[in-house]
């Protein structure tokens, strides 16, 4: 019987394993930090009664103007990723580490209506603008953004990459359409007088591919369209939550008329794996998707549903895609994932103890390219994960994924094993 995962010495090369020490070597400088800065902690650098200036271990460099009063806050994020693989059909590099994601970003807020951020990534192969917009608060539970920004399309692309309960996210993502330059107007609010119980979201953005070029959109689109969610948690208490949400995408594709939809086998160092390739003369796509929560205490259920129709021009077949998964985690230490009402998003985990909390993770994705004379492939993804959060902002993951794939136009079954794990950490 061959090996699940051989981690095979000489086929690191001298890059990879350099990466790999200097992983090491941040992790462990975390892990020596004294224990009892479990919380974050505030450096005030200057303080006076037109500015404060502090550096916060999790909200990174702020500075605050009284008069008029402006906000600003430079933060970031540091994912480093190593993964080991045993392949099958496709070439899988065996073993590799790299950054995963390098992000700096500017946040500004200026007499707490007005809000601007620009987003950077630093990340080789990834480096590129993320958000960039400025948004209006119409009301306390109103507000309209323009820029360029993650669509309101479903429960696990709109979370930020910090709180993933896996490294990467379910395959099914790939149908989702994530970063769109547009205008987006935000609203949330309770059925009843009890703020804990029957809320709900309400999201809408008008889109056009990401800054104007089909190279930064997931789909490689030209295009103009509409994204909507809408969320309602009928129980949305601290430690219990009970969510639904649905979401739909139109795009009505423009240009060269033409739209792909491809998945990697939910690690980000791995390469594409399944893919439909170029749609030639696609006239329009409409996306719907489903989205179920619970959590109860240290429990959290999740799963999403995402079929995709692809409507074609010049008597070519219409086709349809569709994918989606269910997971299940629970904190082994007692805490809870975070759920924000206003937004109908779940967040991370915050640390009671001053070790730090663990989690443990398992989800099954799906992922259907296959359909009419389009032969993408498919891809069946279970995944095993241990969360160690050191503290709220600095956390240590490793995954197991069991691939189970059949190839594009071959058909034939791929099933490659990938370990991988990511020191992280965001301010």
């Amino acid at each position: 019987m061959k090996p699940m995962v051989r981690l095979e010495a000489s086929a690191f090369s001298k890059r990879g394993l350099a990466k790999i020490v200097f992983m090491l070597l941040v992790a462990c400088l975390s892990f020596s930090l004294d224990p009892s800065l479990a919380t974050a902690r505030v450096y005030d650098i200057v303080e006076n009664d037109t500015l404060d200036f502090d550096f916060s271990t999790r909200k990174g460099l702020r500075f605050r103007w009284r008069a008029p009063d402006v906000r600003l806050r430079l933060g970031g994020r540091l994912h480093t990723d190593a993964v080991f693989t045993d392949p099958d059909r496709t070439n899988l590099q065996r073993s590799d580490a790299d950054l995963r994601r390098a992000r700096l970003y500017l946040d500004a807020r200026i007499l707490k209506d007005f809000r601007f951020k620009v987003d950077r990534e630093f990340a080789p192969d990834r480096r590129g603008w993320r958000n960039v917009f400025a948004g209006y608060s119409i009301s306390k539970s109103t507000s309209i953004r323009a820029g360029n920004f993650v669509a309101p399309f479903g429960l696990e692309d709109i979370v930020a990459s910090n709180h993933s309960t896996f490294m990467e996210r379910a395959s099914s993502s790939a149908l989702a359409p994530s970063f769109q330059t547009g205008v987006m107007i935000r609203s949330n609010g309770r059925f009843g007088k009890r703020k804990t119980r029957q809320r709900w979201t309400l999201a809408g953005a008008f889109t056009s591919e990401s800054f104007g070029q089909t190279s930064y959109d997931r789909h490689a689109s030209e295009h103009l369209g509409f994204v909507g969610r809408a969320t309602w948690a009928p129980i949305a208490r601290k430690r219990a939550v009970l969510h639904f949400g649905s979401a739909f995408e139109y795009r009505d594709v423009r240009g060269r008329d033409e739209f792909r939809v491809n998945s990697k086998p939910e690690s980000g160092l791995l390469p594409i794996i399944i893919s439909t390739g170029r749609l030639a003369n696609v006239d329009q796509v409409f996306s719907v998707g489903g989205e179920f929560l619970a959590l109860r205490g240290p429990l959290t259920l999740q799963a999403e549903y995402v079929h995709m129709f692809v409507e074609r021009e010049a008597g070519l077949e219409d086709v349809e895609f569709q994918g989606g998964y269910g997971q299940v985690s629970y904190v082994l230490t007692g805490e809870r994932r975070r759920y924000s009402a206003a937004l109908g998003t779940l967040g991370g985990v915050r640390p009671k103890s001053a070790w730090g909390a663990v989690e443990i993770g398992l989800r099954y994705s799906v992922l259907d390219l296959n359909d009419g004379n389009v032969e993408g492939g498919r891809l069946r993804d279970w995944t095993v994960g241990a969360n160690w959060y050191i503290r709220e902002n600095v956390r240590v993951s490793a995954n197991y994924v069991a691939v189970d794939a059949d190839l594009r136009t071959t058909g034939q079954s791929d099933s490659p094993h990938v370990f991988q794990m990511r020191f992280q950490l965001y301010f």
